[in-house]
């Protein structure tokens, strides 16, 4: 005899998930992304630049020295040194100012979505609960208080046949029951 070999079924939670795919990005995000690359791309350079050029100055500082004219070469490390930092703090000033008014254009555009975009979206939502307020009021007016009035009086009236009732089974009881 052959046995067949049967294969269990995957339960759908125990399947792979595939990751959905990203959304695709804007016109105004692949811009910033391109943008922010390459102004890292240009500080890299920019600091590749400033090391070079203080590691050519030093070694020229150090072969002026040996060939024995100029001050001496620690003096003018320690200066190109100096120089390089105080240069470094003003690109870093310059930087945070440049960020400071991104900044501030990023607020701006921001005010101007909440004035322009959401403010709008407010207004109509007040308008839907007003709306909304409204309808609530008239179905109350209109159909849920007649509504609550008939229902009352039909007790009322119910109850008030039941107890006729009840006082006429009393009235017509034989006198030997009572």
């Amino acid at each position: 005899m052959t046995e067949t070999l049967q294969v269990p079924e995957k339960e759908p939670a125990a399947e792979a998930r595939v990751p959905a795919e990203a959304a695709p990005l804007s016109e105004s995000e692949l811009r910033a992304r391109r943008t922010l690359i390459i102004g890292a791309i240009i500080l890299a350079v920019v600091f590749v630049a400033v090391v070079t050029l203080l590691v050519l100055l030093s070694i020229h500082a150090y072969q002026t020295t040996m060939a024995g004219a100029g001050p001496d070469a620690g003096a003018v490390v320690m200066g190109l040194l100096r120089d390089a930092a105080i240069i470094m703090v003003a690109f870093e000033t310059l930087l945070i100012g440049l960020l400071v008014l991104v900044l501030a254009l990023q607020v701006q555009a921001l005010v101007r979505l909440l004035r322009d975009e959401i403010q709008p979206m407010l207004e109509a939502i007040n308008e839907t609960v007003s709306t909304v307020r409204g309808t609530t009021q008239f179905m109350s007016e209109t159909i849920v208080s007649p509504t609550i009035r008939a229902a009352g009086l039909l007790s009322g009236a119910r109850r008030v046949a039941r107890e006729v009732l009840d006082l006429g089974k009393i009235a017509f009881r034989p006198k030997s029951s009572r």
